[in-house]
């Protein structure tokens, strides 16, 4: 049995290392569940297959025993590809006017309202970045995903105007969201915002 922590950091290592996975930006974001790439589920799903079905029978045609080749290759690829391929369906970011909704990779959905965010962390991952942000309210539970497999738009734009004028924005009509994200330029002048502000340091909100 494969502890759920071990489960979780595999499909996250995956999620972190899959090099230029990235989203056509520029797409209607308000209250959509973003999923990841189309590239990522098919990435995950050809080590699936490959791992669960192409291996075993490669070495079931060199070296017979189909039985134990087909049990050891989901002993030792099942705990990797699978997860992987559950992180790709489970997980989505859905930004709304007052908040983001999420699900992990356990499929349980989570809500931070803006206003609760307290710390926002751009880690380095050596390819696009991955950001972490947590809320006051769910202290040991934070929001990670890389930004450019998401289109993190809304939530920067929440951010960066609780860093200029010090308050959150309050009871925004859909019309007056779309406005504020386009008063930061395009998503890449609002990630260089992000960056110049949370890069390998904690952004404090709090």
């Amino acid at each position: 049995m494969v502890p759920p922590a071990l489960i979780g950091l595999l499909a996250g290592l995956f999620v972190r290392n899959v090099p230029s996975l990235k989203r056509t930006m520029g797409q209607p974001v308000l209250g959509v569940k973003q999923h990841r790439p189309k590239l990522a589920f098919m990435i995950s799903y050809v080590l699936l297959m490959g791992g669960l079905i192409a291996m075993p029978l490669y070495v079931t045609i060199m070296h017979g025993k189909p039985l134990a080749s087909f049990i050891l290759a989901f002993v030792i690829c099942g705990p990797v590809v699978i997860p992987m391929v559950n992180h790709c369906h489970a997980f989505y970011i859905q930004q709304t006017e007052i908040g983001v909704y999420w699900r992990n990779w356990r499929w349980k959905i989570r809500y931070m309202p803006y206003e609760s965010i307290s710390e926002v962390l751009l880690q380095s991952n050596g390819k696009n970045g991955y950001l972490r942000v947590r809320s006051r309210n769910i202290k040991r539970v934070r929001l990670s995903f890389d930004p450019w497999q998401f289109d993190a738009s809304i939530l920067f734009a929440m951010i960066l105007y609780r860093v200029e004028h010090k308050e959150w924005p309050q009871n925004l009509t859909p019309e007056q969201v779309e406005a504020l994200v386009t008063g930061y330029g395009s998503y890449e002048k609002m990630f260089e915002h992000i960056k110049r502000l949370a890069y390998e340091r904690k952004l404090e909100l709090d």
